[in-house]
């Protein structure tokens, strides 16, 4: 269980909502991590075009989404994360 609330979509702040929205149409989702952030929604601003610029293809990365995708998935298991 989590320390910190996950915000769900319809939250009563219109900032979080705006995000949610934001991050469904870049991300294609709302992951956890998002839900959690948007505790600080002023941090979550910079972070969501940061990270979609990230793992996006095209948007002036090297690598190819599967690429990337399948490198967060190696860490994830190297680090014996549950996900």
């Amino acid at each position: 269980m989590s320390r910190v609330p996950m915000l769900e979509s319809g939250a009563d702040d219109p900032v979080v909502n705006h995000l949610f929205d934001h991050a469904g149409v870049l991300l294609n989702r709302i992951p956890n991590a998002w839900r959690v952030m948007a505790n600080q929604p002023f941090i979550t601003k910079f972070m969501l075009p940061l990270t979609s610029s990230l793992l996006r293809q095209g948007l002036g990365s090297a690598l190819d989404t599967r690429t990337k995708e399948l490198a967060i998935i190696n860490t994830s298991r190297l680090n014996n994360c549950a996900y």
